[in-house]
C-alpha cells in the first residue's frame, strides 16, 4: 500500500500512532502459510559456524543464469582503494541495443555478513528486461572477516569505478543513472548517494531505490524524532522471526559498526539532505527498520525539497519477498519494484509488469 503521510516535525497523535504500530499485524495470508511450512532452524551457539552455513545456504538459493530471460551475465573484476580484489555481476541484454541503457547499480542485503551480487538476479534482470538498462551488482566484502567500515568502502570504490568505466560497460548514463540496494544493500545506497553529492560523483546519480533499509540506530536518534521510531521497540517487529532478534545481534556484533558515524548512520549525514535525487522506499511492516525509513522519507519530502516515491507492505517482515514469493504481498512488491523505477528513470513501463 501507499503509505499515510505524517509530518516528521509533528508530534504523533494516538491515532497515527496506532496507524503506524498496525502496520506490524501479521498479513492473514502469511499467517496461513507459516503453519503450513516448517522454516529453516538454525543454531545460535557459534555466531561464526552460522554465518558460514547461512552462506552456504543462500548460495545454493541463488537463481542461475537462463539464456529464456534475454539477459546476459557477466562478472567484472577491479581493485578497491586498499588493493583488494572486487568483483561486479553485471547483467545486461543478450543482444544488441539500439536505445541509450540507462545505469543501475544495486548492493545486495545481508546484514553486512552474507550475501553475493547472485542474491540480486531478480530485481536486476526485470530492470534489464522492463527498461534496457544495464544493471551492476557489485560484491563487498563481509564481516566478521572484514568489519566496518571495510564493507562501505568497497562499496565506494565499486560505484566509483563502475562510473568511471560505464561506458564500456554498455551503459549510457545521462539515460538515468540509479543507485539501490535491499537492507544493508540499502544502507550502503543512503551513504554512498551523500558522498557522491559531496564529492561530485560524475557522472550524477539521478534516483536511489531502498529496500528495507538500515539507516538509523536507536542510539543516535534525534530528540525530535523519537516520538516516531516505534519498530525497534515494538514487540511484533522486535519479535519478528525473519530475521530473528538472536540472528540481527550476531550481525551487529560481527559487523562492529560505529553507531555515531554517518557511515552507518546516514540519516545524521553532517552536510544534511539537501540536492539529494528522488528516492523510491519499499518498506515492510512487521520490521525494526519501518520506522527509520518512514521518517527519513518524511524528512527528505518536508524539510530538504527532496522528491520521494514509497510503498509500505503491511504485516510482511523484513525482505519477505526473497523467501515468500508466492504472496499476494510479492506479486505486488514485484509490480510497485518496476513502477518505481519507471519513476525514477522518467519512463513509461513498457510492458505489463
Amino acid at each position: 500500500m501507499s503509505h499515510k503521510v505524517h509530518k516528521a516535525s509533528k508530534m504523533l497523535t494516538k491515532d497515527e500512532e496506532a496507524e503506524i504500530t498496525k502496520l506490524a499485524t501479521m498479513d492473514p495470508e502469511l499467517e496461513k502459510i507459516l503453519k503450513d511450512i516448517n522454516l529453516p532452524q538454525y543454531s545460535y551457539d557459534d555466531p561464526s559456524a552460522l554465518l558460514k552455513k547461512l552462506r552456504s545456504d543462500m548460495e545454493q538459493w541463488s537463481i542461475p543464469p537462463d539464456p529464456r530471460t534475454g539477459v546476459a551475465d557477466e562478472n567484472v573484476f577491479f581493485k578497491s582503494s586498499d588493493d583488494h580484489d572486487l568483483r561486479a555481476l553485471v547483467f545486461k541484454a543478450a543482444g544488441k541495443t539500439s536505445e541509450p541503457c540507462p545505469l543501475v547499480v544495486f548492493f545486495h542485503g545481508g546484514g553486512f555478513t552474507t550475501g553475493r551480487p547472485e542474491d540480486t538476479a531478480v530485481s536486476c534482470r526485470k530492470i534489464v528486461q522492463t527498461f534496457g538498462a544495464v544493471c551492476v551488482a557489485p560484491s563487498y566484502r563481509l564481516a566478521p572477516e572484514n568489519s566496518f567500515p571495510v564493507g562501505v568502502n568497497d562499496a565506494w570504490d565499486a560505484l566509483k569505478w563502475i562510473a568511471a568505466n560505464a561506458t564500456s560497460l554498455g551503459a549510457s548514463p545521462e539515460a538515468g543513472f540509479l543507485l539501490g540496494g535491499v537492507s544493508s544493500g540499502g544502507n550502503f545506497t543512503s551513504v554512498l548517494s551523500h558522498r557522491a553529492r559531496d564529492e561530485d560523483l560524475q557522472p550524477p546519480l539521478t534516483g536511489l531505490i531502498l529496500q528495507a533499509p538500515s539507516l538509523l540506530p536507536p542510539s543516535t536518534v534525534p530528540e525530535k524524532y523519537r516520538d516516531r521510531y516505534l519498530s525497534r521497540s515494538q514487540p511484533e517487529c522486535v519479535d519478528s522471526f525473519l530475521p530473528s532478534a538472536q540472528l540481527r545481534k550476531i550481525c551487529y556484533d560481527s559487523t562492529m559498526p560505529d553507531d555515531h558515524s554517518p557511515l552507518y548512520a546516514p540519516f545524521n549525514w553532517p552536510t544534511g539532505h539537501n540536492n539529494l535525487p528522488p528516492h523510491y522506499f519499499q518498506v515492510c511492516g512487521t520490521d525494526v527498520n519501518r520506522d527509520e525509513a518512514l521518517i527519513f522519507e518524511s524528512v527528505l519530502r518536508e524539510e530538504n525539497n527532496v522528491n520521494t516515491r514509497i510503498d509500505v507492505y503491511p504485516g510482511q517482515p523484513h525482505v519477505f519477498w526473497s523467501v515468500f514469493p508466492q504472496l499476494e504481498a510479492t506479486k505486488k512488491f514485484a509490480v510497485d519494484f518496476v513502477n518505481g523505477v519507471g519513476w525514477l528513470l522518467e519512463k513509461e513501463i513498457p510492458c505489463p509488469a
